[in-house]
């Protein structure tokens, strides 16, 4: 009997439509509609609160939800080595990594920096097109 309820469990389970979750993230919203100094401002201070170096903010923008955070990336400096992958929580928790490091880590590549706003949607706004 045991030997026939897996199979079936797990086409039943297949053939459940995977849909994509978004969770609300208020503190990366806040972060986002930061003016661009502020944002500099506040990401130099997760930084420099997380113990990582970092003489002045050269570049900040937001990469997309990763887990349960929102990733941004951060520059600091002219200096390669310290450019940044940062994990923001729900709960304004923040998680550092090297973006050098992302690969060995299993975590997202860090991508190239865009001027482009963030997008409605990672902001918890669905535009009327997307719903």
């Amino acid at each position: 009997m045991m030997r026939f309820a897996l199979p079936l469990m797990t086409a039943a389970l297949a053939a459940v439509p995977i849909q994509a979750i978004t969770v609300a993230n208020p503190a990366s919203d806040q972060m986002a509609r930061l003016s661009v100094i502020a944002r500099k401002g506040a990401m130099r201070k997760a930084l420099l609160d997380s113990g990582m170096p970092c003489d002045h903010i050269e570049k900040v923008n937001i990469q997309g939800p990763w887990a349960n955070t929102i990733m941004w990336r951060a520059k600091c400096g002219g200096d390669p080595r310290y450019d940044y992958a940062v994990f923001v929580g729900a709960d304004a928790s923040v998680q550092i990594r090297y973006c050098a490091e992302m690969a060995d880590l299993k975590l997202p590549a860090c991508r190239p920096f865009s001027n482009n706003p963030p997008a409605p949607i990672i902001l918890g706004k669905v535009p009327a097109s997307h719903q």
